[in-house]
C-alpha cells in the first residue's frame, strides 16, 4: 500500500463522520476518505464493507464516464439540431 497517496487523500478531504444533507459544504465526508481512514484497523467484516464501498464507487464512476462519453460522441457527430 502506498501511504503517500492515502495521506494525500486524507489531508485534502477533511473527514466528518456525520451524515449531512448538504454534501457540497466544507467538511463533508466521502467514500474515498472513509476507505483511506478505516482500512488500517478494519476487521474482516469491515474490510468486506470497505471493498463493497470501493466497488460501488468504481461502478458509479464507470456509469458516469460512459454517460459523458455518449454525450460527447453525440455532440461530435453533429446530431444536435
Amino acid at each position: 500500500m502506498r501511504w503517500g497517496e492515502t495521506i494525500a487523500v486524507y489531508m485534502i478531504i477533511s473527514p466528518v463522520f456525520v451524515i449531512q444533507p448538504h454534501v457540497l459544504q466544507a467538511g463533508a465526508s466521502s467514500v474515498s476518505s472513509l476507505i483511506a481512514l478505516r482500512y488500517g484497523d478494519a476487521t474482516p467484516f469491515g474490510m468486506s464493507a470497505l471493498m463493497a464501498a470501493g466497488l460501488t464507487l468504481f461502478l458509479m464512476t464507470l456509469c458516469i464516464n460512459f454517460a459523458a462519453s455518449a454525450v460527447v460522441a453525440r455532440s461530435r457527430s453533429g446530431a444536435s439540431s
